[in-house]
């Protein structure tokens, strides 16, 4: 209980096993303390927080994730989700200098529609940034015209293999990015919990990447960290491969500690360890040819 989250926070982790230059764009109420929320984030070092709105009306959003043996999750709102979409933090509330960040994990709007709005502006106030999106359960009832829009609109697009199912009514992965290439995904990263990722590019590249965390003691926010790890990757133009193999790492470290982990002096060597062993077991797939 009372463990800090969201998927900016847990997104800004993912980045941090990587980076030293990050910000977060959140809201919260006047009823959580600052030590809740400050302490934990200015621990992560090189994490700027002048984003973070406070609203003095609202009540910060809570949520209990219940977890069964099989790996069902169920999330349990304790506050009003509209509240939270309606106290989210506007473009215009954002500081200049973060429009000139060389990339932004987006989970945002109530449909679509809102999304997009969005999207047009921060790639109109930075055309060369890199954007991506990570779906929520709000954006799983757009039509594939939607999809199109909003995917024109993005370098990398990162569903988890439930909503990727959802929206395409298909399970094989490769069918699924066959489906999402054409409506104008550039990069796709399907997440898959325990089973790794699957990555795809447009020219017909894929790749099963394997989960490198070895002892998990909380998959909460696991797939944002991921997003947070290959956002950071495709921004500083690696090959998507060698992104992809990064988000992975930044996931194992969020799944080995409840809430915002603590990371030592020693963060980067861990983290180039844990790459050059997930190196040896990825495996190279091609969507176009299976498909």
């Amino acid at each position: 209980m009372g463990v800090l989250g969201g998927a900016g926070t847990h997104a800004l982790v993912g980045m941090r096993v990587w980076s030293r230059s990050l910000g977060l764009v959140a809201s919260v109420g006047r009823d959580v303390p600052e030590t809740v929320y400050r302490q934990p984030l200015e621990a992560l070092g090189y994490v700027d927080l002048r984003a973070i709105v406070r609203r003095e009306n609202y009540q910060t959003a809570r949520a209990w994730q219940l977890f069964e043996k099989d790996g069902t999750r169920t999330e349990v709102m304790r506050t009003d989700p509209a509240e939270f979409l309606d106290n989210t933090p506007r473009h215009e509330e954002m500081p200049d200098d973060y429009r000139n960040a060389k990339g932004f994990h987006v989970l945002w709007g109530r449909d679509l529609d809102e999304l997009g709005s969005l999207l047009a502006k921060l790639r109109k106030g930075n055309p060369s940034t890199c954007l991506l999106w990570e779906p929520s359960p709000d954006h799983e009832r757009g039509t594939p015209d939607q999809y199109i829009d909003i995917l024109k609109q993005v370098d990398v697009f990162s569903p988890d293999i439930q909503q990727a199912t959802f929206i395409t009514g298909l399970e094989d992965v490769a069918e699924i990015s066959s489906v999402f290439v054409q409506w104008g995904a550039r990069t796709l990263a399907i997440r898959r919990g325990d089973q790794g990722s699957y990555v795809a590019t447009r020219d017909g590249q894929a790749w099963h990447v394997p989960a490198v965390a070895e002892k998990i003691v909380d998959v909460t926010g696991a797939g944002n960290a991921y997003c947070g790890g290959l956002l950071w990757g495709v921004a500083e133009a690696l090959d998507v491969r060698d992104a992809a193999l990064r988000a992975a790492v930044s996931a194992s470290f969020t799944l080995e500690q409840f809430g915002v982990p603590t990371f030592g002096d020693d963060l980067f060597e861990e983290a180039t360890t844990r790459l050059s062993g997930s190196r040896q077991k990825i495996v190279e797939d091609n969507w176009k040819k299976r498909t």
